[in-house]
């Protein structure tokens, strides 16, 4: 992890009140990986005081340009919203543990709102390597739909609750349509609101599919000061921080509530 200085490149609105940041990435900074987190230093240290976690939208190692997306929806974001290309932003980063492949090579990604970023990288890097993910995005009504750049190799299925945009209904009704043969050698990949990251483990549970979760929504700070985005495992250890142990868990580990 290093603080630098990164140049912004673009900084576009995708979709309702959700806009993507582009970055060039220093040289002297380790490549991420998806699934990590950037934390940010918005406007001076009064307002806003903490530093503000974004989870890495896409990475390209060629030309070493990075990006995020973030919804606007306080003040830090709105700071974000304003600045213009050739402005620099105080950036700490990567962190965090990350997406990791196991033995399974049919990967199912699912995300939604805040947490589109996290699997459309991590999508995009699948592809790279060779598979052919499916990538399901839910929102709730087509103004929110973001406009997305994915590999060819990517299928991706857009949900809209209210039936404005692709399939009518939420990602696990989607996920429910799928065949058996659909989810051979399948494991799951997922980031969005807590509701639904709890409906998916309980989708992937039953079915014996493995699931991976970024919970990077929860989090504060991002550098472990606030202690605000605890979270209860059923392990042995109870509680653990998100940015400091996370922000990606097997699903079976969190407590559901």
């Amino acid at each position: 992890m290093k603080q630098f200085d990164a140049e912004i490149l673009d900084n576009r609105e995708l979709a309702e009140d959700y806009f993507e940041m582009v970055l060039a990435w220093p040289v002297s900074v380790r490549a991420p990986q998806p699934g990590q987190i950037v934390t940010f230093r918005v406007g001076d240290f009064s307002i806003p005081f903490l530093r503000r976690p974004f989870a890495l939208a896409s990475y390209h190692r060629e030309t070493r340009i990075a990006s995020v997306i973030y919804h606007v929806r306080g003040p830090a974001t709105r700071l974000m919203a304003a600045m213009k290309p050739g402005d620099v932003i105080d950036t700490l980063g990567p962190r965090g543990f990350y997406f990791q492949l196991g033995a399974q090579r049919n990967p199912v990604l699912v995300g939604g709102g805040v947490g589109t970023g996290p699997v459309v990288f991590a999508a995009n890097w699948l592809a790279a390597q060779g598979l052919a993910p499916l990538l399901v995005l839910g929102y709730r009504h087509d103004r929110l739909v973001p406009r997305l750049t994915v590999s060819p190799s990517v299928r991706l299925i857009v949900c809209t609750d209210d039936g404005s945009q692709g399939f009518p209904g939420t990602t696990v009704s989607y996920l429910e349509s799928l065949s058996t043969t659909d989810l051979d050698d399948a494991f799951l990949w997922a980031c969005g609101p807590q509701g639904m990251l709890k409906a998916v483990h309980e989708w992937a549970a039953p079915r014996a599919i493995p699931c991976k979760v970024s919970l990077e929504a929860t989090m504060a700070c991002g550098v472990g000061a606030c202690v605000g985005c605890t979270v209860e495992t059923v392990d042995d250890r109870k509680v653990v921080r998100v940015c400091t142990e996370g922000p990606v868990f097997p699903s079976e580990v969190i407590r559901w509530t």
